[in-house]
Protein backbone atom coordinates (compact mmCIF):
# COMPACT_ATOMS: atom_id res chain seq x y z
CA UNK A 1 0.00 0.00 0.00
CA UNK A 2 1.23 3.31 -0.87
CA UNK A 3 -0.68 5.65 1.06
CA UNK A 4 0.21 6.38 4.77
CA UNK A 5 -1.20 5.11 8.05
CA UNK A 6 -0.37 4.97 11.28
CA UNK A 7 -1.54 2.81 14.47
CA UNK A 8 -3.79 4.15 16.64
CA UNK A 9 -5.32 3.94 19.90
CA UNK A 10 -8.66 1.96 19.52
CA UNK A 11 -10.53 3.21 22.32
CA UNK A 12 -9.53 6.98 22.49
CA UNK A 13 -10.31 6.89 19.09
CA UNK A 14 -13.69 5.64 19.68
CA UNK A 15 -14.83 8.16 21.99
CA UNK A 16 -12.88 11.26 20.98
CA UNK A 17 -12.83 10.65 16.82
CA UNK A 18 -14.39 10.78 13.70
CA UNK A 19 -11.93 8.86 11.69
CA UNK A 20 -12.26 5.17 10.48
CA UNK A 21 -10.16 2.74 12.41
CA UNK A 22 -9.26 -0.98 11.21
CA UNK A 23 -7.96 -3.69 13.21
CA UNK A 24 -4.40 -5.70 12.09
CA UNK A 25 -4.55 -8.87 10.95
CA UNK A 26 -1.06 -9.25 10.46
CA UNK A 27 -0.17 -9.22 14.67
CA UNK A 28 -3.09 -11.85 15.18
CA UNK A 29 -0.92 -14.53 13.47
CA UNK A 30 1.74 -14.53 16.09
CA UNK A 31 -0.19 -13.83 19.09
CA UNK A 32 -3.66 -13.59 19.22
CA UNK A 33 -3.62 -11.22 22.45
CA UNK A 34 -2.26 -8.85 20.21
CA UNK A 35 -5.03 -6.37 19.36
CA UNK A 36 -3.25 -3.71 17.27
CA UNK A 37 -5.71 -0.87 15.00
CA UNK A 38 -4.15 1.22 12.34
CA UNK A 39 -5.86 4.36 10.37
CA UNK A 40 -5.75 6.17 7.09
CA UNK A 41 -7.62 9.04 7.42
CA UNK A 42 -5.79 9.95 10.65
CA UNK A 43 -2.68 10.64 9.03
CA UNK A 44 -4.46 12.31 6.16
CA UNK A 45 -4.51 9.97 3.36
CA UNK A 46 -7.88 7.86 2.30
CA UNK A 47 -8.54 3.86 2.16
CA UNK A 48 -9.64 3.61 -1.16
CA UNK A 49 -6.59 1.79 -3.07
CA UNK A 50 -6.55 -0.18 -0.18
CA UNK A 51 -10.47 -1.25 -0.53
CA UNK A 52 -9.61 -1.26 -4.19
CA UNK A 53 -6.93 -3.68 -4.07
CA UNK A 54 -9.04 -5.82 -1.78
CA UNK A 55 -12.28 -5.65 -4.37
CA UNK A 56 -9.60 -6.93 -6.81
CA UNK A 57 -8.77 -9.72 -4.89
CA UNK A 58 -12.06 -10.46 -4.49
CA UNK A 59 -13.04 -10.74 -7.95
CA UNK A 60 -10.18 -12.61 -9.45
CA UNK A 61 -9.85 -15.32 -6.52
CA UNK A 62 -10.21 -18.96 -7.79
CA UNK A 63 -12.37 -20.78 -5.38
CA UNK A 64 -12.40 -24.11 -7.12
CA UNK A 65 -9.40 -23.43 -8.78
CA UNK A 66 -11.26 -23.44 -12.78
CA UNK A 67 -12.54 -27.11 -12.53
CA UNK A 68 -15.37 -28.81 -15.10
CA UNK A 69 -18.63 -29.80 -13.64
CA UNK A 70 -20.59 -33.04 -14.06
CA UNK A 71 -24.34 -32.19 -13.65
CA UNK A 72 -27.20 -34.53 -13.71
CA UNK A 73 -30.74 -32.74 -14.33
CA UNK A 74 -33.91 -35.28 -13.52
CA UNK A 75 -36.42 -36.07 -16.20
CA UNK A 76 -39.29 -33.14 -16.57
CA UNK A 77 -41.03 -31.39 -18.99
CA UNK A 78 -41.91 -27.96 -17.90
CA UNK A 79 -40.14 -24.60 -18.23
CA UNK A 80 -37.91 -25.11 -14.77
CA UNK A 81 -36.62 -28.64 -16.48
CA UNK A 82 -36.57 -29.64 -19.97
CA UNK A 83 -34.91 -31.14 -23.00
CA UNK A 84 -35.01 -28.79 -26.43
CA UNK A 85 -34.56 -29.53 -30.64
CA UNK A 86 -32.67 -27.40 -32.01
CA UNK A 87 -35.16 -24.96 -32.85
CA UNK A 88 -36.00 -24.22 -29.35
CA UNK A 89 -39.05 -26.55 -29.07
CA UNK A 90 -39.84 -28.86 -25.86
CA UNK A 91 -39.73 -31.72 -26.10
CA UNK A 92 -43.73 -33.56 -24.84
CA UNK A 93 -43.84 -35.94 -21.97
CA UNK A 94 -43.69 -38.76 -24.77
CA UNK A 95 -40.85 -37.60 -26.59
CA UNK A 96 -39.23 -36.40 -23.10
CA UNK A 97 -39.76 -39.97 -22.16
CA UNK A 98 -38.04 -41.65 -25.56
CA UNK A 99 -35.46 -39.16 -25.77
CA UNK A 100 -33.91 -38.57 -22.00
CA UNK A 101 -31.36 -40.97 -22.21
CA UNK A 102 -29.81 -39.11 -25.39
CA UNK A 103 -27.77 -36.41 -24.10
CA UNK A 104 -26.93 -34.81 -27.59
CA UNK A 105 -30.59 -33.85 -27.23
CA UNK A 106 -29.60 -30.65 -24.74
CA UNK A 107 -31.41 -29.90 -21.55
CA UNK A 108 -32.81 -26.63 -20.98
CA UNK A 109 -34.98 -24.65 -18.58
CA UNK A 110 -35.01 -22.39 -15.69
CA UNK A 111 -32.50 -23.94 -14.03
CA UNK A 112 -30.25 -25.18 -16.68
CA UNK A 113 -30.02 -21.09 -17.66
CA UNK A 114 -29.30 -20.30 -13.62
CA UNK A 115 -26.25 -22.70 -13.75
CA UNK A 116 -25.47 -21.33 -16.79
CA UNK A 117 -25.10 -17.99 -15.25
CA UNK A 118 -23.11 -19.30 -12.43
CA UNK A 119 -20.98 -20.41 -14.76
CA UNK A 120 -20.23 -16.59 -16.44
CA UNK A 121 -20.06 -14.96 -13.33
CA UNK A 122 -16.98 -17.16 -12.04
CA UNK A 123 -15.09 -15.97 -15.15
CA UNK A 124 -13.33 -19.62 -15.40
CA UNK A 125 -13.55 -20.43 -11.90
CA UNK A 126 -15.92 -23.06 -13.34
CA UNK A 127 -14.66 -23.51 -16.79
CA UNK A 128 -17.78 -25.96 -17.81
CA UNK A 129 -21.03 -27.95 -16.94
CA UNK A 130 -21.70 -31.11 -18.76
CA UNK A 131 -25.50 -31.86 -18.21
CA UNK A 132 -26.42 -35.86 -18.42
CA UNK A 133 -29.32 -38.29 -17.15
CA UNK A 134 -29.56 -39.96 -14.42
CA UNK A 135 -28.42 -43.16 -14.41
CA UNK A 136 -30.95 -45.94 -14.81
CA UNK A 137 -29.34 -47.97 -11.90
CA UNK A 138 -30.80 -45.34 -9.73
CA UNK A 139 -33.94 -45.09 -11.39
CA UNK A 140 -34.97 -48.54 -10.82
CA UNK A 141 -33.91 -48.15 -7.40
CA UNK A 142 -36.98 -45.67 -6.84
CA UNK A 143 -39.33 -47.08 -9.21
CA UNK A 144 -42.36 -46.08 -7.22
CA UNK A 145 -40.70 -43.18 -5.87
CA UNK A 146 -39.23 -40.16 -6.80
CA UNK A 147 -36.55 -39.40 -9.80
CA UNK A 148 -35.18 -36.52 -8.12
CA UNK A 149 -34.33 -38.44 -5.20
CA UNK A 150 -32.96 -41.14 -7.72
CA UNK A 151 -31.06 -38.14 -9.29
CA UNK A 152 -29.62 -37.22 -5.70
CA UNK A 153 -28.16 -41.06 -5.45
CA UNK A 154 -25.80 -40.38 -8.58
CA UNK A 155 -24.24 -37.73 -6.56
CA UNK A 156 -23.88 -40.05 -3.82
CA UNK A 157 -22.79 -42.73 -5.82
CA UNK A 158 -19.92 -39.97 -7.43
CA UNK A 159 -21.37 -40.85 -10.97
CA UNK A 160 -21.79 -37.03 -11.10
CA UNK A 161 -20.31 -34.15 -9.30
CA UNK A 162 -24.14 -32.40 -8.40
CA UNK A 163 -27.76 -31.84 -9.30
CA UNK A 164 -30.14 -29.50 -10.88
CA UNK A 165 -33.68 -29.17 -10.29
CA UNK A 166 -36.21 -27.86 -7.51
CA UNK A 167 -35.40 -30.44 -5.17
CA UNK A 168 -37.18 -30.93 -1.88
CA UNK A 169 -34.35 -31.00 0.89
CA UNK A 170 -35.93 -34.33 2.86
CA UNK A 171 -34.29 -36.33 5.59
CA UNK A 172 -33.66 -39.03 2.82
CA UNK A 173 -31.97 -36.53 0.49
CA UNK A 174 -29.74 -35.03 3.05
CA UNK A 175 -28.76 -38.46 4.31
CA UNK A 176 -27.09 -38.82 0.54
CA UNK A 177 -25.37 -35.85 0.39
CA UNK A 178 -25.23 -31.79 1.22
CA UNK A 179 -27.36 -29.28 -0.70
CA UNK A 180 -26.80 -25.71 -1.65
CA UNK A 181 -28.80 -22.73 -0.04
CA UNK A 182 -32.23 -22.86 -0.96
CA UNK A 183 -33.06 -20.53 -3.36
CA UNK A 184 -37.05 -21.13 -3.35
CA UNK A 185 -38.95 -21.97 -0.47
CA UNK A 186 -42.32 -23.48 -0.43
CA UNK A 187 -45.38 -22.70 2.08
CA UNK A 188 -47.60 -25.80 2.95
CA UNK A 189 -50.40 -24.60 5.17
CA UNK A 190 -53.40 -26.92 6.17
CA UNK A 191 -56.74 -25.77 5.60
CA UNK A 192 -59.95 -26.84 7.53
CA UNK A 193 -63.72 -25.60 7.02
CA UNK A 194 -64.49 -23.39 10.08
CA UNK A 195 -66.77 -25.60 12.03
CA UNK A 196 -70.40 -24.28 12.18
CA UNK A 197 -72.00 -22.81 15.71
CA UNK A 198 -74.68 -25.34 16.97
CA UNK A 199 -74.91 -25.80 20.71
CA UNK A 200 -78.40 -28.06 20.48
CA UNK A 201 -79.45 -30.87 22.66
CA UNK A 202 -79.05 -33.02 19.63
CA UNK A 203 -76.23 -32.39 18.16
CA UNK A 204 -74.12 -32.15 21.04
CA UNK A 205 -75.65 -35.76 22.00
CA UNK A 206 -74.55 -37.09 18.74
CA UNK A 207 -71.20 -36.15 19.31
CA UNK A 208 -70.61 -38.60 21.33
CA UNK A 209 -70.83 -41.28 18.74
CA UNK A 210 -68.42 -39.47 16.63
CA UNK A 211 -65.34 -41.41 17.75
CA UNK A 212 -66.29 -44.25 16.06
CA UNK A 213 -68.05 -45.16 12.69
CA UNK A 214 -71.62 -47.08 13.35
CA UNK A 215 -70.47 -50.30 11.82
CA UNK A 216 -67.59 -50.26 14.77
CA UNK A 217 -70.12 -49.33 17.46
CA UNK A 218 -72.23 -52.42 16.34
CA UNK A 219 -68.66 -54.41 16.75
CA UNK A 220 -68.23 -52.79 20.27
CA UNK A 221 -71.79 -53.68 21.90
CA UNK A 222 -71.64 -57.60 20.17
CA UNK A 223 -68.24 -57.66 22.34
CA UNK A 224 -69.80 -56.64 25.51
CA UNK A 225 -73.10 -58.83 25.09
CA UNK A 226 -71.14 -61.63 24.28
CA UNK A 227 -68.52 -61.19 27.43
CA UNK A 228 -71.43 -60.39 29.52
CA UNK A 229 -73.40 -64.09 28.16
CA UNK A 230 -69.73 -65.65 28.80
CA UNK A 231 -69.15 -64.67 32.17
CA UNK A 232 -72.78 -65.72 33.06
CA UNK A 233 -72.82 -69.00 31.35
CA UNK A 234 -69.15 -70.02 32.80
CA UNK A 235 -69.94 -69.27 36.32
CA UNK A 236 -71.70 -71.03 39.06
CA UNK A 237 -75.55 -69.62 38.14
CA UNK A 238 -76.78 -71.07 40.90
CA UNK A 239 -74.51 -69.77 43.62
CA UNK A 240 -74.08 -65.97 42.11
CA UNK A 241 -78.29 -65.79 42.06
CA UNK A 242 -78.41 -66.83 45.93
CA UNK A 243 -75.61 -64.55 46.95
CA UNK A 244 -76.88 -61.30 44.87
CA UNK A 245 -81.08 -62.28 45.32
CA UNK A 246 -80.78 -64.43 49.02
CA UNK A 247 -81.98 -67.40 49.96
CA UNK A 248 -85.84 -66.69 49.26
CA UNK A 249 -85.18 -67.74 45.68
CA UNK A 250 -84.95 -71.43 47.22
CA UNK A 251 -88.12 -71.01 48.31
CA UNK A 252 -89.81 -69.49 45.48
CA UNK A 253 -88.20 -72.26 43.59
CA UNK A 254 -90.98 -74.87 45.17
CA UNK A 255 -93.84 -72.66 44.02
CA UNK A 256 -92.60 -70.94 40.73
CA UNK A 257 -89.26 -72.99 39.95
CA UNK A 258 -89.41 -71.89 35.48
CA UNK A 259 -90.01 -68.26 36.62
CA UNK A 260 -87.97 -67.64 39.08
CA UNK A 261 -85.22 -68.93 37.87
CA UNK A 262 -85.28 -67.15 34.14
CA UNK A 263 -85.82 -63.92 36.21
CA UNK A 264 -82.56 -64.52 38.24
CA UNK A 265 -81.15 -65.42 35.29
CA UNK A 266 -81.76 -62.35 33.25
CA UNK A 267 -81.06 -60.02 36.48
CA UNK A 268 -77.52 -61.78 36.25
CA UNK A 269 -77.53 -61.14 32.73
CA UNK A 270 -77.85 -57.56 32.65
CA UNK A 271 -75.89 -56.82 35.76
CA UNK A 272 -72.79 -58.61 33.73
CA UNK A 273 -73.70 -56.27 30.84
CA UNK A 274 -73.58 -53.49 33.07
CA UNK A 275 -70.25 -54.22 34.37
CA UNK A 276 -68.72 -55.36 31.24
CA UNK A 277 -69.84 -52.01 29.60
CA UNK A 278 -68.70 -49.76 31.96
CA UNK A 279 -65.26 -51.45 32.11
CA UNK A 280 -65.10 -51.48 28.33
CA UNK A 281 -65.94 -47.45 28.13
CA UNK A 282 -63.94 -46.32 31.56
CA UNK A 283 -61.10 -48.19 30.29
CA UNK A 284 -61.13 -46.69 26.89
CA UNK A 285 -61.76 -42.97 28.70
Amino acid sequence: CFQTWCYVDAKSCKKNSAEDIYKSNYFSHFSPEYDVFYSYSTCNTTDYFWKQQLESLATNASVVGGISITVTVPRDDDETLNKKWPDGTILTPRETEDNYFDDTIPFGGIYIDYMNSIVKLSKGDIRNVTYTHTSKGSLNRYKSGSRFTAAVRDVQNGLVDMAVGDFWVTGERLKMTSFTVPIVYDKTVLVVPKPGQKSNLTYQTQKVFDPFTPGLWAVVIAIVLAAALLSVWFSDREMAAKKRYGMQLKLDQSRRPHKRRKFAYFRLILDAILEKGMFFFSAGI
